[in-house]
């Protein structure tokens, strides 16, 4: 049994593989186009909230960071081997004006279009990516299962984007804090709920609300469904260990455990009491989830 569901996590795996390319392809045949994460996801017929957090996962970039660098590395090449203007290669790879082009070249190559063109200089370069599979000593992952009635969680909610949703949530946190908006609700709870096709999703800095008790003025209330829970446990300080354990989740778990898959786009982190830049401080990462059919 236990090497029939190994077999079949390799199988799951191999199959997510095959999509994650399926999909690069089809970001590298319309690069020139309005092509973006909806798009890709559509055209291999997963989520855009799962092919964003299992790329963001395997390759530490988002896949938006990724079109970018794709669309410059190739608008560099251009530049040098050719005499097309400046503007002209600012509309052909997606920008409105020729400065937000030259803003965004310089960034990624570190010097101006125009300086390229008059000097030798180092470019940087963006491959085409293709995501292989490496079998390795597998991280050992502790979790339980639990079911969970549905529950009303009251806090405070900001819209982010899945571009840089990693960067501003920890700023979100601390302006929090600085606020003092725990004295109103207990932030126990950090939730991100499923992004719209634009790519923006909204988190929850919360705590569940009891019955009969009265929701103090600013907060806002979400209901949370019903669900079996997978609940894992992170061990470190924050954000970094429960950064670490969602990408674990998404890129070995998810795709391996043979048995579940997500059930509801959506993440819950659980917090402590404690000291979150301790070493020993302990948080969970709850994803709701279904037995496979």
């Amino acid at each position: 049994m236990r090497r029939k569901m190994r077999r079949k996590g390799l199988g799951e795996r191999i199959e997510l593989v095959a999509s994650l390319n399926e999909a690069l392809n089809y970001i590298e045949l319309h690069l020139l186009e309005e092509t973006d994460s909806t798009s890709a996801a559509r055209h291999v017929g997963i989520s855009r909230f799962y092919f964003e957090r299992t790329f963001s996962a395997l390759t530490g970039m988002s896949v938006s960071e990724y079109i970018r660098a794709r669309r410059l590395t190739l608008a560099g090449q251009e530049l040098l081997s050719s005499d097309a203007k400046v503007i002209d290669l600012a509309f052909k790879y997606g920008y409105d004006t020729p400065e937000s082009f030259t803003k965004a070249f310089s960034r990624f190559h570190g010097v101006t279009p125009k300086s390229a063109r008059r000097m030798s200089t180092l470019m940087r370069c963006q491959n085409p990516l293709a995501i292989s599979i490496k079998m390795e000593g597998a991280n050992v992952m502790n979790y339980r299962i639990e079911q969970m009635d549905a529950f009303t969680v009251a806090g405070v909610e900001r819209e982010f984007h899945m571009d840089n949703g990693t960067q501003e949530i920890p700023k979100f946190w601390q302006e929090f804090f600085e606020q003092g908006l725990q004295n109103k609700v207990c932030p126990a709870l950090g939730i991100c709920f499923d992004a719209d096709a634009s790519g923006r999703f909204p988190y929850m800095i919360a705590d569940m609300l009891k019955p009969g008790v009265k929701l103090p003025e600013g907060l806002v209330t979400r209901e949370v469904p019903a669900h079996l829970w997978a609940r894992f446990p992170c061990v470190g300080p924050m954000p970094g260990a429960i950064q670490t354990v969602t990408k674990q989740i998404y890129s070995e778990w998810l795709p391996t455990n043979g048995v579940y898959e997500v059930a509801q786009y959506m993440e819950i982190e659980m917090y402590s009491e404690g000291d979150t830049a301790s070493p020993d401080y302990v948080s969970e990462v709850w994803i709701p989830i279904r037995k496979k059919s």
